[in-house]
């Protein structure tokens, strides 16, 4: 009985942590904090919050919140979905990410996302003849 309770207990101040390393509080990042920032622009917002807290890296746990946090977005486009998962997957054995590992990331979900909002049919294509 004690082993559960202790279980739920350090559940719970796993939850805290992985807050805690997203913003620097318990309170979880509400993307609409930043405004109309796109999921790239959410994600390097990442390395900026570590710098605050006297870091250089950005923890897993931390890059897993934000990416939980991108994830409805990223559904918008197959390829950018896919992408939010292999890095969620990854997360898994990773200790920390650096701001250029970040950045590459963001870019590359942003680019997905844009193609995607694209749509162009294949009439809309230029055939070169």
């Amino acid at each position: 009985m004690d082993q559960v309770n202790a279980g739920e207990v350090a559940g719970e101040r796993e939850g805290q942590d992985v807050n805690e390393e997203v913003n620097g509080s318990t309170e979880p990042v509400a993307p609409a904090e930043l405004g109309n920032a796109t999921p790239g622009d959410l994600l390097r917002a990442l390395p900026a919050e570590a710098q605050e807290r006297g870091s250089q890296f950005v923890s897993a746990q931390a890059m897993q919140a934000r990416l939980f946090s991108v994830y409805d977005a990223a559904a918008a486009a197959e390829d950018a979905l896919a992408l939010v998962q292999q890095q969620l997957t990854l997360t898994l054995n990773r200790g920390y990410y650096d701001a250029d590992e970040i950045e590459s990331m963001a870019d590359q979900l942003d680019s997905l996302l844009a193609l995607e909002s694209l749509d162009l049919s294949e009439g809309d294509l230029v055939k070169g003849e």
